[in-house]
């Protein structure tokens, strides 16, 4: 292995989304360089809110904050004239999938994510990516995305059914 892989393979094994995922295929995510991406400012915008979705990042070093747009509430038919407030619903660390649902409908982004910390690295993925890579790779990305997404059901479900109505 090239030395100047070792810090990244390094991040990546860190990971859990990446624990089925063999070295080989580690390494090939690697070598696909445009995946990789350092953010080295805090409050540096990894996406906003409302933005073209159809990649997913995971966060290998550093803290995001997922931001949500809170609009005034109008009668029907009336304009506010206050502007939107950004919220802070969830800090995310290293390991967190960030816009599955968007990669996988091409949806518009629900949410914004800023980097919390000066450095954050990350993979992005898009879909050209994602299809660029071979079947057993493919199949290991979907396997986590299925997971991921079971298991943030499973944590609305935990939430509202202790919600009394």
């Amino acid at each position: 292995m090239e030395s100047d892989k070792r810090p990244l393979l390094k991040l990546i094994d860190k990971v859990s989304f990446f624990n089925d995922f063999l070295e080989s295929e580690k390494c090939e995510l690697i070598d696909k360089k445009v995946l990789v991406k350092k953010y080295e400012k805090k409050g540096s915008t990894i996406f906003r809110e409302g933005d073209k979705g159809g990649s997913v990042v995971v966060v290998l070093s550093g803290e995001v904050s997922i931001i949500k747009s809170t609009v005034p509430a109008t009668d029907k038919g009336k304009i506010s004239l206050i502007s939107p407030k950004d919220i802070t619903i969830a800090k995310l660390g290293a390991g967190s999938v960030i816009g599955e649902v968007s990669l996988l409908s091409n949806k518009s982004r629900t949410t914004g994510v800023v980097t919390s910390t000066p450095l954050v690295v990350a993979l992005e993925i898009n879909k050209w990516h994602l299809q660029s890579f071979n079947s057993s790779i493919q199949s290991k990305f979907h396997e986590q995305f299925i997971s991921i997404l079971i298991k943030r059901l499973e944590d609305m479900n935990k939430k509202f059914g202790r919600t009394k109505i």
